[in-house]
């Protein structure tokens, strides 16, 4: 049985086709400057159109069937060549040869349709429109945005586009809880943008679909309104080219601070010289909040700031970050595990730009505890990134799938595609690295899931087994450990994301407590933490002993503590509200 549940899992890792269930490769993902630069000098000696933008250069693709063929956009960070006419995504370098031959490839590349909900698709009438709540909406400013209406499942359909204004997907909203959903074209992505032509220099960005229907309303001089496919979730660089002519872009995101770090990481991708950012606070909050308190929309999107700032050296110019903080101070601690309310009584919530570190002692279930610990962050939309380098990536998907589905699917195989098909639906990503590995390869596969998956919480498990055993001296090895901590911190600072490194302790005695020095290695790991959990495991030394978290360190609110750990086989959980549900239903 386990043979087979295996080669599944298998089956279902390799399918690059799922988005939020992929496997990064160990190779560079990043582009090769050299190939941009042969890029760039044929086309200038063929005299081809050549734009170079803030995040792509737009150049004449020559994998388009037709002799005229279209504009294709290569990202300048990633290297993907991305034809929205000819629907052709490709390496840079896979192209190249292309254009240094004058030639021309063929783009054998079928679109799979998104599967729309709709059947019965119908005008927007004006009693649809009242039921949004938006005072002085008519049918008229759906109409043109092409909207329509589903009376079957009272939705409306908002058609995503591509930047050859060619639909690949739609974004939908249900009336009655005013939620969203998005469907698009396999390897597509497209925004739902309005008023964006030649002569406008600024664009809009919001993150649901109310918003952007109040900015519609405006009739905003010089302004494009644009809302993204996945919220905040991600910004897939299929996207990108449909912001390109725009000399300024504004964020106008809901009210909430960790809005503000979705912002940064955005910024980021659309070149963060040419972005602005409008604080949320009660005065300044979403377009649909200040539409309904009668707010001047115009006013408050004049006073966006610059993201990027070259320096902060006065009190008032971090004023607004204190005010929103002090607002906001749920969503500064962080999100919420619900697997272990204890945790978040001691460290308060799981928040982005800290590093963790994570011992115990051999055999104490570290895995298998950071995997529930990870999988509980992920269901709750915390993109995460798996660095497994001791245990195969089919093993641990196989525990996490365990403890999402809370019991084993070997004697339930039946059960086992519905699982699966809803467990793919959440952000979780797999690096294949496997053993002893360079820290600049592993870097670069970071940095890049970061960029093209918005990763926000990475795991390596474990840094000795990323590190290997290949040193003649000690100090060899103290000094590669403590070079790894020291970029993985600076890029959790840096791109604020949450780094957790699972650590083997020193060897000491078994009756011994573990503490902050018996992490292996020098003192740098805990002094550059934010956070240190240990693994103390009494059962090894005593009949009666248990095994629980002990929270040694807590730079955020300096609360320490201990959390029991009960395991659980069947599930392969420590959660408490498992074992609640296990003891209720015997």
């Amino acid at each position: 049985m386990w043979t087979l549940l295996s080669r599944k899992l298998i089956c279902m890792i390799k399918n690059c086709s799922i988005r939020r269930f992929a496997l990064l490769p160990t190779a560079d993902n990043s582009v090769d400057p050299k190939v941009m630069f042969e890029l760039k000098k044929h086309l200038r000696t063929q005299r081809l159109l050549l734009k170079d933008g803030p995040t792509c250069l737009q150049v004449e693709c020559r994998l388009c069937d037709n002799i005229s063929g279209g504009d294709a956009y290569v990202n300048k960070r990633t290297g993907l060549f991305l034809c929205p006419t000819c629907d052709m995504k490709k390496n840079v370098a896979d192209v190249l040869p292309l254009y240094e031959k004058k030639s021309r490839g063929d783009a054998k590349f079928k679109t799979v349709d998104y599967k729309t909900k709709f059947t019965n698709l119908q005008p927007v009438l004006q009693s649809v429109c009242d039921q949004l709540g938006i005072k002085g909406l008519k049918s008229t400013d759906l109409e043109y945005l092409g909207t329509e209406y589903e009376p079957s499942l009272n939705a409306l359909r908002f058609p995503l586009r591509n930047v050859t204004n060619k639909d690949v997907g739609e974004k939908i909203l249900y009336l009655s809880d005013k939620t969203e959903e998005t469907i698009e074209n396999y390897n597509q992505s497209g925004l739902l943008l309005c008023n964006a032509d030649h002569k406008t220099t600024r664009v809009v960005l919001v993150s649901n679909i109310m918003d952007f229907i109040v900015l519609i309303m405006q009739r905003l001089s010089n302004t494009a309104i644009a809302c993204l496919p996945y919220g905040l979730k991600s910004l897939p660089q299929e996207c990108l080219p449909c912001l390109e002519k725009f000399k300024s872009v504004v964020f106008w995101f809901d009210f909430d601070t960790a809005n503000w770090d979705a912002a940064k990481n955005f910024s980021k991708k659309l070149d963060d010289k040419r972005c602005f950012f409008i604080r949320p606070t009660d005065t300044e909050p979403s377009a649909f909040e200040a539409h309904k308190k009668r707010y001047n929309l115009q006013h408050i999107l004049d006073k966006a700031t610059p993201i990027c700032h070259k320096s902060i050296t006065t009190f008032s110019a971090l004023k607004n970050d204190i005010l929103s903080e002090l607002q906001n101070i749920e969503k500064v601690n962080g999100v919420k595990w619900k697997r272990y309310p204890i945790l978040n009584k001691i460290l308060k919530g799981h928040r982005k730009g800290e590093l963790t570190i994570l011992t115990g002692p051999t055999g104490s279930g570290k895995t298998t505890f950071m995997s529930e610990y990870s999988l509980d962050l992920a269901l709750q939309g915390v993109s995460t990134l798996w660095g497994s380098f001791e245990i195969r990536n089919c093993r641990l998907a196989a525990t996490l799938l365990r403890q999402f589905v809370g019991y084993s699917l070997e004697d339930k195989l039946n059960e086992f595609e519905y699982w699966t098909n809803a467990f793919e639906k959440y952000p979780l990503y797999f690096m294949t690295f496997h053993g002893q590995q360079p820290l600049k390869l592993v870097m670069e596969a970071v940095e890049h899931a970061q960029y093209i998956h918005d990763i926000s919480h990475v795991i390596i498990d474990n840094l000795q087994f990323m590190m290997g055993t290949s040193f003649t001296q000690k100090s060899d090895k103290f000094w590669e450990q403590d070079s790894i901590i020291s970029a993985f911190r600076s890029f959790a600072t840096k791109s604020n994301v949450h780094v957790t490194l699972v650590m083997h302790p020193r060897k000491e005695r078994a009756e011994e407590d573990l503490t902050t020095s018996s992490v292996f290695g020098t003192a740098k790991a805990t002094q550059e933490a934010d956070n240190v959990l240990i693994i103390q495991d009494k059962r090894l030394t005593s009949l009666r002993g248990k095994k629980y978290l002990q929270i040694v360190k807590n730079r955020y609110s300096g609360d320490l503590g201990i959390m029991p750990l009960e395991f659980d086989k069947e599930s392969l959980s420590y959660s408490i509200s498992n074992r609640k549900k296990k003891s209720s239903s015997s």
